[in-house]
């Protein structure tokens, strides 16, 4: 097989599970399943496989969360970290590393992976990754891997696949995240699949593809890269000037998703289908998705709880001391971090990013 090289998307905050997310310490860096492993550490276990090692994997994420980084993955080059001084969404973060790697390497076959995602059968996910590589290879296009769908899921994109190639198909559309009569017509055509965020391709594609349509991103990169070149004799001094041309540059850069920059515009998207467990684990409910339910009143519960006449509620505690007691409610959120607890109704979760931004939430310490 091809030299493959991944890259761990790690910059996100995770806002939908707050408190037990914060901004200091957000999902990707905890353990929702109570498994021993991170999310992060997670999705490092299951590509190692398919790079030859941990040379070949690269994380991107901000500064905030070197630290942490290293700290749960102490055998990780320092120097395959790839900081973004600010987070500007997914597209400037696929430009730099993928203008880092080209320096690097060359002309390589990359794939971006969030880095708090859900995967099971680790096997079939390698085989499915192994087919794309290999499309990206033949095709020198951008392949994205589309998830069959098992029910007509609202809080997902979806890929609509449109004429066979090799064992993927061409994509036809990107659609965003529909209503639920939209999603259920997605789900009876029988050619659309979820979004999962995963990407493979060759460095030169992406690149060329982000020159053709987002050179706004493209070239202030290139532009500071080629002024800090590292091939120099003094390499701290090298890398010093660079991060200080790339912290110029990138608050400048337009915040813009990977989908809205190139893969809504380009004539070279790919979609290969998945067939391994998946689940963005987007918010607090999809730990109904992932955990069994405790007893025959269908509620998630994680940590100690006594209920009464208490159904379909998830109930979330982080101290193994705690006690959540609840009588006569179903269908809530509940949620106890440190000082904080957090109370509300499942229909609700989406709403979390816009409780934070109320500065008597946002000022909070949760400890």
């Amino acid at each position: 097989m091809t030299e493959f090289i991944a890259v761990i998307m790690a910059g996100g905050k995770g806002q939908r599970f707050w408190p037990l997310s914060t901004e200091d310490k957000p999902k990707q860096f905890l353990d929702l399943e109570r498994c021993g492993r991170s999310l992060l550490q997670g999705t490092y276990d299951r590509l190692l496989p398919l790079t030859g090692g941990t040379k070949n994997i690269f994380i991107a994420t901000g500064q905030n969360y070197a630290k942490l980084i290293k700290e749960q993955l102490p055998e990780l080059p320092e120097e395959n970290l790839i900081i973004e001084p600010i987070g500007r969404d997914s597209a400037p973060a696929v430009a730099y590393a993928s203008l880092v790697i080209q320096e690097r390497f060359g002309d390589a076959i990359i794939g971006f992976f969030p880095s708090d995602h859900r995967i099971g059968k680790p096997d079939t996910f390698r085989a499915t990754l192994a087919r794309a590589i290999n499309l990206a290879d033949k095709t020198k296009g951008l392949l994205t891997i589309g998830i069959n769908p098992d029910r007509p899921a609202t809080g997902y994109g979806y890929i609509q696949a449109g004429g066979e190639v090799g064992e993927g198909f061409h994509v036809k559309k990107f659609a965003e995240k529909p209503n639920l009569n939209k999603a259920k017509t997605y789900l009876a055509s029988g050619n659309f699949f979820w979004n999962a965020g995963i990407f493979v391709w060759h460095t030169d594609a992406i690149i060329s593809e982000l020159d053709t349509h987002a050179p706004y991103l493209t070239q202030p990169l290139r532009d500071a890269m080629q002024g800090t070149p590292l091939n120099t004799q003094n390499q701290n001094e090298a890398k010093l000037a660079r991060e200080a041309a790339i912290s110029r540059v990138f608050p400048t850069l337009k915040k813009i998703s990977i989908d809205f920059a190139v893969m809504e515009y380009t004539k070279k998207a790919y979609v290969i289908p998945g067939d391994f467990d998946w689940d963005d684990i987007g918010d607090w409910v999809a730990l109904e998705r992932l955990l069994s339910k405790n007893n025959e009143d269908t509620n998630t519960v994680v940590g100690r709880h006594v209920g009464l006449e208490t159904h379909a509620n998830i109930i979330y505690t982080e101290n193994p001391e705690d006690v959540i007691v609840t009588l006569g409610v179903k269908d809530l959120v509940v949620v106890k971090r440190g000082n904080t607890i957090l109370l509300m109704h499942k229909d609700r979760v989406q709403d979390i990013k816009q409780l934070l931004e109320d500065s008597r939430i946002s000022e909070l310490t949760v400890l």
